[in-house]
Protein backbone atom coordinates (compact mmCIF):
# COMPACT_ATOMS: atom_id res chain seq x y z
CA UNK A 1 0.00 0.00 0.00
CA UNK A 2 1.27 3.61 -0.62
CA UNK A 3 0.63 5.86 1.89
CA UNK A 4 -0.89 8.86 -0.23
CA UNK A 5 -4.85 10.30 0.64
CA UNK A 6 -7.58 8.63 -0.69
CA UNK A 7 -8.58 9.85 -4.21
CA UNK A 8 -11.40 11.70 -5.02
CA UNK A 9 -14.36 9.38 -6.34
CA UNK A 10 -14.13 9.66 -10.31
CA UNK A 11 -17.73 10.65 -11.51
CA UNK A 12 -17.38 12.21 -14.58
CA UNK A 13 -20.85 14.22 -14.31
CA UNK A 14 -21.46 15.43 -17.96
CA UNK A 15 -20.87 12.35 -19.35
CA UNK A 16 -23.65 10.86 -21.41
CA UNK A 17 -25.45 7.53 -19.91
CA UNK A 18 -26.81 5.70 -23.02
CA UNK A 19 -26.66 2.15 -21.93
CA UNK A 20 -29.24 1.57 -19.69
CA UNK A 21 -28.64 -0.92 -16.86
CA UNK A 22 -24.70 1.26 -16.68
CA UNK A 23 -27.29 4.15 -16.60
CA UNK A 24 -28.93 2.79 -13.85
CA UNK A 25 -25.94 1.71 -11.76
CA UNK A 26 -24.36 5.32 -12.85
CA UNK A 27 -26.95 7.04 -11.44
CA UNK A 28 -27.20 5.30 -8.32
CA UNK A 29 -24.16 5.83 -7.05
CA UNK A 30 -24.05 9.38 -7.87
CA UNK A 31 -27.37 9.86 -6.20
CA UNK A 32 -26.25 7.90 -3.58
CA UNK A 33 -22.99 9.81 -2.92
CA UNK A 34 -25.22 13.18 -2.85
CA UNK A 35 -27.28 11.74 -0.41
CA UNK A 36 -24.46 10.14 1.80
CA UNK A 37 -22.76 13.49 1.69
CA UNK A 38 -25.05 15.96 2.48
CA UNK A 39 -25.52 17.46 -0.98
CA UNK A 40 -29.24 16.19 -0.99
CA UNK A 41 -30.13 16.75 2.58
CA UNK A 42 -32.23 14.68 4.22
CA UNK A 43 -36.08 15.36 3.86
CA UNK A 44 -35.32 16.49 0.54
CA UNK A 45 -38.01 16.01 -1.99
CA UNK A 46 -37.17 15.30 -5.76
CA UNK A 47 -38.90 15.34 -8.86
CA UNK A 48 -38.69 12.09 -11.36
CA UNK A 49 -38.81 14.21 -14.65
CA UNK A 50 -36.29 17.04 -13.01
CA UNK A 51 -34.19 14.29 -11.99
CA UNK A 52 -33.74 12.45 -15.69
CA UNK A 53 -33.45 15.79 -17.11
CA UNK A 54 -30.56 16.87 -15.22
CA UNK A 55 -28.94 13.45 -14.83
CA UNK A 56 -29.49 13.10 -18.38
CA UNK A 57 -30.99 9.99 -18.53
CA UNK A 58 -34.37 7.94 -19.63
CA UNK A 59 -37.42 7.13 -17.09
CA UNK A 60 -36.10 3.35 -17.42
CA UNK A 61 -32.98 3.43 -15.33
CA UNK A 62 -33.74 6.59 -13.17
CA UNK A 63 -36.89 4.40 -11.57
CA UNK A 64 -33.90 1.72 -11.41
CA UNK A 65 -31.57 4.15 -9.91
CA UNK A 66 -34.66 4.54 -7.03
CA UNK A 67 -35.90 1.11 -6.67
CA UNK A 68 -31.95 0.57 -5.36
CA UNK A 69 -31.86 3.53 -3.33
CA UNK A 70 -34.98 2.41 -1.38
CA UNK A 71 -33.88 -1.13 -0.57
CA UNK A 72 -30.69 0.68 0.42
CA UNK A 73 -32.96 2.83 2.80
CA UNK A 74 -32.30 5.83 1.21
CA UNK A 75 -34.80 7.53 -0.73
CA UNK A 76 -38.85 7.13 0.01
CA UNK A 77 -40.76 7.09 -2.30
CA UNK A 78 -43.86 9.86 -3.19
CA UNK A 79 -47.37 10.76 -4.31
CA UNK A 80 -47.05 12.30 -7.88
CA UNK A 81 -43.95 10.89 -9.06
CA UNK A 82 -41.55 12.24 -6.46
CA UNK A 83 -39.33 10.70 -4.55
CA UNK A 84 -37.85 12.06 -0.69
CA UNK A 85 -34.47 11.35 0.48
CA UNK A 86 -34.87 9.61 3.98
CA UNK A 87 -34.85 11.96 6.89
CA UNK A 88 -32.61 11.67 9.44
CA UNK A 89 -33.75 8.65 11.68
CA UNK A 90 -33.08 7.58 15.51
CA UNK A 91 -33.60 3.74 14.80
CA UNK A 92 -31.41 3.81 11.98
CA UNK A 93 -28.71 5.91 13.12
CA UNK A 94 -29.05 3.50 16.25
CA UNK A 95 -29.07 0.23 14.31
CA UNK A 96 -26.30 1.61 12.46
CA UNK A 97 -24.07 2.52 14.86
CA UNK A 98 -24.69 -0.88 17.12
CA UNK A 99 -23.43 -2.96 14.13
CA UNK A 100 -21.04 -1.06 13.89
CA UNK A 101 -19.56 -1.04 17.08
CA UNK A 102 -19.40 -5.22 17.03
CA UNK A 103 -18.30 -5.54 13.51
CA UNK A 104 -15.84 -2.76 13.21
CA UNK A 105 -14.24 -3.90 17.12
CA UNK A 106 -13.98 -7.30 15.52
CA UNK A 107 -12.35 -5.99 11.85
CA UNK A 108 -9.57 -4.25 14.19
CA UNK A 109 -8.94 -7.40 16.53
CA UNK A 110 -8.39 -9.20 14.05
CA UNK A 111 -6.25 -6.97 11.87
CA UNK A 112 -4.31 -4.96 14.62
CA UNK A 113 -1.94 -8.49 14.91
CA UNK A 114 -1.41 -8.95 11.04
CA UNK A 115 -0.20 -4.71 11.05
CA UNK A 116 3.69 -3.74 9.96
CA UNK A 117 5.85 -1.05 10.08
CA UNK A 118 4.37 0.10 7.03
CA UNK A 119 0.90 0.35 8.71
CA UNK A 120 1.98 1.96 11.79
CA UNK A 121 3.49 5.06 9.38
CA UNK A 122 -0.03 5.30 7.07
CA UNK A 123 -1.60 5.45 10.67
CA UNK A 124 0.82 7.95 12.11
CA UNK A 125 0.47 10.12 8.99
CA UNK A 126 -3.53 9.99 8.65
CA UNK A 127 -3.54 11.06 12.28
CA UNK A 128 -1.15 13.82 11.60
CA UNK A 129 -2.90 14.71 8.92
CA UNK A 130 -6.32 15.04 10.40
CA UNK A 131 -4.90 16.70 13.35
CA UNK A 132 -3.48 19.73 11.40
CA UNK A 133 -6.39 20.02 8.88
CA UNK A 134 -8.93 22.69 9.74
CA UNK A 135 -12.26 21.29 9.55
CA UNK A 136 -13.89 24.56 7.83
CA UNK A 137 -11.94 24.86 4.99
CA UNK A 138 -10.87 21.30 4.26
CA UNK A 139 -13.54 19.42 5.74
CA UNK A 140 -13.43 17.02 2.90
CA UNK A 141 -9.51 16.20 3.24
CA UNK A 142 -9.90 15.51 6.63
CA UNK A 143 -12.75 13.41 6.67
CA UNK A 144 -10.95 11.19 3.84
CA UNK A 145 -8.19 10.54 6.18
CA UNK A 146 -10.29 9.91 8.59
CA UNK A 147 -12.05 7.47 6.86
CA UNK A 148 -8.90 5.59 5.55
CA UNK A 149 -7.57 5.54 9.25
CA UNK A 150 -10.37 3.53 10.39
CA UNK A 151 -10.06 1.29 6.64
CA UNK A 152 -6.67 0.52 7.35
CA UNK A 153 -7.32 -0.62 11.01
CA UNK A 154 -9.75 -3.68 9.49
CA UNK A 155 -8.02 -4.85 6.45
CA UNK A 156 -7.21 -8.23 7.33
CA UNK A 157 -10.25 -8.74 8.72
CA UNK A 158 -11.39 -10.71 5.20
CA UNK A 159 -13.69 -9.53 2.33
CA UNK A 160 -17.20 -9.85 3.63
CA UNK A 161 -16.06 -7.98 7.25
CA UNK A 162 -14.68 -5.33 4.91
CA UNK A 163 -17.40 -4.59 2.27
CA UNK A 164 -20.09 -4.75 5.13
CA UNK A 165 -17.95 -2.47 7.55
CA UNK A 166 -17.89 0.08 4.14
CA UNK A 167 -21.23 -0.10 3.65
CA UNK A 168 -22.23 0.55 7.76
CA UNK A 169 -19.56 3.49 7.29
CA UNK A 170 -21.32 4.95 4.53
CA UNK A 171 -24.47 5.23 5.54
CA UNK A 172 -23.55 6.17 9.13
CA UNK A 173 -22.25 9.03 7.53
CA UNK A 174 -24.75 11.21 7.44
CA UNK A 175 -25.05 10.72 10.92
CA UNK A 176 -21.44 11.17 11.85
CA UNK A 177 -21.92 14.55 9.84
CA UNK A 178 -24.59 15.81 12.03
CA UNK A 179 -22.64 15.10 15.13
CA UNK A 180 -19.54 17.34 13.61
CA UNK A 181 -21.45 20.11 12.33
CA UNK A 182 -23.64 20.62 15.60
CA UNK A 183 -20.50 20.04 18.30
CA UNK A 184 -17.39 22.48 18.00
CA UNK A 185 -15.76 20.25 19.95
CA UNK A 186 -15.76 16.63 17.91
CA UNK A 187 -12.47 16.83 16.26
CA UNK A 188 -10.59 17.98 19.75
CA UNK A 189 -12.48 14.81 21.31
CA UNK A 190 -11.99 12.44 18.22
CA UNK A 191 -8.28 13.40 18.74
CA UNK A 192 -7.66 12.05 21.86
CA UNK A 193 -9.37 8.86 20.52
CA UNK A 194 -7.91 8.59 17.84
CA UNK A 195 -4.50 8.68 19.58
CA UNK A 196 -5.54 5.93 22.31
CA UNK A 197 -6.00 3.74 19.32
CA UNK A 198 -3.23 4.23 17.18
CA UNK A 199 -1.29 4.02 20.34
CA UNK A 200 -3.11 0.26 20.89
CA UNK A 201 -2.51 -0.88 17.37
CA UNK A 202 1.07 0.25 17.43
CA UNK A 203 1.44 -1.70 20.44
CA UNK A 204 -0.44 -5.10 18.74
CA UNK A 205 -2.64 -4.66 21.85
CA UNK A 206 -5.90 -6.17 19.71
CA UNK A 207 -7.95 -6.45 22.64
CA UNK A 208 -7.29 -3.06 23.64
CA UNK A 209 -7.70 -1.43 20.17
CA UNK A 210 -10.86 -3.06 20.09
CA UNK A 211 -12.10 -1.92 23.19
CA UNK A 212 -11.21 2.12 22.20
CA UNK A 213 -12.71 1.60 18.59
CA UNK A 214 -16.29 0.89 20.52
CA UNK A 215 -15.68 3.59 22.99
CA UNK A 216 -15.06 5.98 20.00
CA UNK A 217 -18.33 4.68 17.99
CA UNK A 218 -20.78 5.10 20.32
CA UNK A 219 -19.35 8.22 21.97
CA UNK A 220 -20.29 9.43 17.95
CA UNK A 221 -23.61 7.81 18.49
CA UNK A 222 -24.50 8.69 21.67
CA UNK A 223 -23.94 11.92 21.07
CA UNK A 224 -25.97 12.96 18.42
CA UNK A 225 -28.36 10.85 20.17
CA UNK A 226 -28.91 12.78 22.87
CA UNK A 227 -28.64 16.33 20.30
CA UNK A 228 -31.81 15.04 18.41
CA UNK A 229 -33.78 13.04 21.36
CA UNK A 230 -32.07 13.76 24.72
CA UNK A 231 -35.21 11.66 26.39
CA UNK A 232 -33.94 8.13 23.93
CA UNK A 233 -32.78 5.54 25.87
CA UNK A 234 -30.09 4.35 23.48
CA UNK A 235 -30.11 0.18 24.96
CA UNK A 236 -28.75 -1.35 21.61
CA UNK A 237 -25.79 1.16 21.88
CA UNK A 238 -25.02 0.47 25.59
CA UNK A 239 -25.67 -3.57 24.50
CA UNK A 240 -23.50 -3.13 22.09
CA UNK A 241 -20.54 -1.44 23.33
CA UNK A 242 -20.91 -3.69 26.58
CA UNK A 243 -20.62 -6.70 24.27
CA UNK A 244 -17.14 -5.61 23.44
CA UNK A 245 -15.78 -4.14 26.50
CA UNK A 246 -17.23 -6.99 28.83
CA UNK A 247 -13.95 -9.09 28.15
CA UNK A 248 -12.16 -5.65 30.54
CA UNK A 249 -14.53 -5.45 33.69
CA UNK A 250 -12.55 -3.37 35.32
CA UNK A 251 -12.42 -0.56 32.25
CA UNK A 252 -15.93 1.91 32.86
CA UNK A 253 -18.18 1.96 29.94
CA UNK A 254 -20.60 4.78 29.12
Amino acid sequence: MTDVAPGEPQVEADAPLEDEPLAATSLHDRLREAILTGELPAGAVMSQVELARDFNVSRTPLREAIRMLQREGLIEAEANRRVRVAPISLEDLEQLYALRIVTESLGVRLTVPHLDAEDDAFLVEAVRQMNQLDAATNFVQKDRWHRAFHERLVQHAGARIVAALRDLRDHAGRYRRLYVQSHAQAWAVAEVEHDALLEAARARDAQRAGVQTARHLARTALTVISTIAPEHEPTAIRTALRSVTEATPSEDVF
